[in-house]
């Protein structure tokens, strides 16, 4: 491609598919206002139950006692998990997806992605490859909040770039092959003597593999093809706190719906790791970046009928 293209292509990206709401999509205002709110009637109860006799500074050292604990057992999870990223990786390296045969379409293998990003204030792309059916990323996503509500969404992305080269109008249909080797782990804080009389501590997050094509003839014209959930994790605090966590070991071939191209024009096709998360007083860690693990676009197939 060339430089001229693909200056072309990032913005395109930037104007189109980068864009954020010129809006908050929830007032950061009213977030505090009522994170503030809770924090005032938490202190007045426990004003309260003192007063009747119990001991509330006990009981919450007694929860943050079990927290510590959680937090150790937690970070042994996980090392694990990580020393045992290069077994999942010999294993993805070895499972290979069975993709149907259409004796009446023509199939068209693309074996290097044009290039890879992200998005999120939460993303960070560590490191990557672009190469003939070597196209990878190391990819971390954290997201955090103490009080206030955070909702939100990792992306990271590998866009390839195709022009029809036929005079007539085709229907493409896009599938890729998408292969994820990761570790998530959510975690909602303990709540103590707070649990009794407010909830507000939890932490979710849905990891799915997206492919979106994008009209580069017309920006308003897009569609997502297909959409697969790849797992999730879910935790609520409660007196002690919670946590969950989960390792993706994916090798999948994810067929699409069609998508009309006219003769002669190009399509952009974005195959997005999504990771949709929900904290409040809790964390997200989505790591594909430590050990073995890595998110890996090997090729992209498109089926034109």
């Amino acid at each position: 491609m060339s430089a001229g293209m693909m200056d072309e292509v990032e913005a395109f990206i930037e104007m189109n598919i980068a864009r954020t709401p010129p809006f908050p999509l929830r007032s950061p205002e009213g977030l505090r206002a009522r994170a503030d709110a809770v924090r005032n009637h938490a202190k007045t109860a426990y004003g309260l139950i003192s007063e009747a006799g119990v001991d509330v500074r006990g009981l919450d050292e007694l929860a943050k006692q079990g927290a510590d604990a959680r937090h150790a057992r937690t970070e042994k999870e996980r090392l694990r998990a990580i020393e045992a990223s290069a077994a999942a990786g010999n294993w993805l390296s070895e499972h290979h997806p069975v993709m149907p045969d259409d004796p009446g379409a023509t199939d068209l293998v693309i074996d290097q992605v044009t290039f890879i990003r992200t998005f999120g204030a939460g993303d960070l792309l560590t490191d990557w490859n672009i190469s003939s059916l070597h196209s990878w990323a190391r990819y971390r996503l954290h997201a955090s909040s103490e009080t206030v509500e955070h909702v939100g969404q990792g992306r990271l992305s590998f866009f390839i770039l195709w022009r029809n080269p036929s005079t007539r109008a085709i229907v493409a249909s896009v599938g890729p092959r998408i292969i994820v080797n990761a570790y998530v782990a959510v975690e909602a804080e303990w709540q103590g003597v707070a649990d009794w009389f407010f909830g507000g501590s939890e932490a979710r997050g849905t990891v799915r593999v997206r492919t979106t094509v994008w009209a580069m003839w017309d920006p308003s014209v897009s569609g997502v093809v297909s959409d697969v959930i790849l797992g999730s994790a879910g935790a609520t605090g409660g007196f002690f706190g919670g946590d969950d966590s989960i390792s993706l070991a994916v090798n999948q071939w994810v067929p699409g719906t069609g998508f009309s191209v006219p003769g002669h024009a190009s399509i952009l096709i974005e195959v997005s790791l999504l990771t949709d998360y929900n904290v409040t007083n809790g964390s997200l860690d989505l790591d594909a970046a430590s050990g073995d693990f890595q998110i890996w676009l090997p090729f992209l197939r498109i089926r034109t009928v």
